[in-house]
C-alpha cells in the first residue's frame, strides 16, 4: 500500500473554521490509520470529503490510469464553498514531515471527545482502549495514529452530537458508536465535556 501525504496546498477564500487550514498543514495516512505531525488540528468537514478517496488512493492497483477518473484525480476541495481549502493527495511522504505526535489540548466545555472504550476483536489498525480524539468546534485534534475506517463511523455524527439536540433524539440516549470492521469491533464512546 502507498503511504499519503495529504496536505493544503492553497487557500483560494478564507477558511472560517475555529482552527483555520493554512498552507502545508497536513496528515499522513498509512496502512489504513490517519497521523497528523505537528501540533495543528484537521478541519472534520475537510477530512468528511477527503475520506471516501483515501483508502483507494492508498492501494496499488495494476489498472490503466487513464481509464479510471481516480488515479487522475490529486486535489479535493473542502465542502465551504467561502473557504476553497484545497488538499492534495500526494503517493508518499516527504522526509521532512515529523513523527512525533503530541499531547491532546486540555478539554474545554463544549469539546467533544472520542475515545476507544473497547476492542472486541483484533484490531488490524491497533486501536486501543483509552485512545482518543478531540472535537473543538469543526477542529479535530487526533494525537496518535487513528483507523481511518473508525474515523469514518464516527464523523458524521460529530457536528449533530456538538450540538443541543431535541429531548427525543437517539443521540441524547445513545453516546457510543462501532467501528463498521466486524472482526475488529472497536467501540468509541462520545462525551460531551460540560
Amino acid at each position: 500500500m502507498n503511504p499519503l501525504w495529504i496536505h493544503v496546498t492553497e487557500v483560494t477564500g478564507v477558511c472560517t473554521g475555529s482552527a483555520p487550514m493554512a498552507a502545508g498543514m497536513g496528515f499522513v495516512v498509512e496502512d489504513g490509520s490517519l497521523r497528523v505531525p505537528g501540533a495543528h488540528p484537521i478541519c472534520l468537514f475537510a477530512l468528511q470529503s477527503l475520506l471516501p478517496l483515501l483508502p483507494a488512493k492508498e492501494r496499488r492497483i495494476e489498472e490503466d490510469p487513464t481509464e479510471d477518473w481516480m488515479w487522475r484525480v490529486h486535489a479535493v476541495q473542502c465542502p465551504d464553498p467561502k473557504g476553497r481549502v484545497v488538499w492534495r493527495i500526494d503517493p508518499c511522504v516527504p522526509d521532512h514531515v515529523p513523527t512525533a505526535y503530541r499531547r491532546l489540548p486540555e478539554p474545554c466545555a463544549g469539546d467533544l471527545l472520542i475515545e476507544v472504550e473497547e476492542v472486541r476483536g483484533k484490531c488490524t489498525s491497533g486501536m486501543h482502549p483509552g485512545g482518543r480524539l478531540l472535537a473543538r468546534g469543526s477542529s479535530l485534534y487526533i494525537p496518535e495514529p487513528f483507523c481511518l475506517y473508525a474515523l469514518a463511523a464516527v464523523l458524521p455524527l460529530l457536528p449533530a452530537v456538538q450540538r443541543p439536540l431535541p429531548e427525543d433524539d437517539w443521540l441524547n440516549r445513545e453516546n457510543r458508536v462501532i467501528c463498521p470492521d466486524p472482526a475488529g469491533n472497536v467501540v468509541l464512546g462520545l462525551h460531551r465535556v460540560p
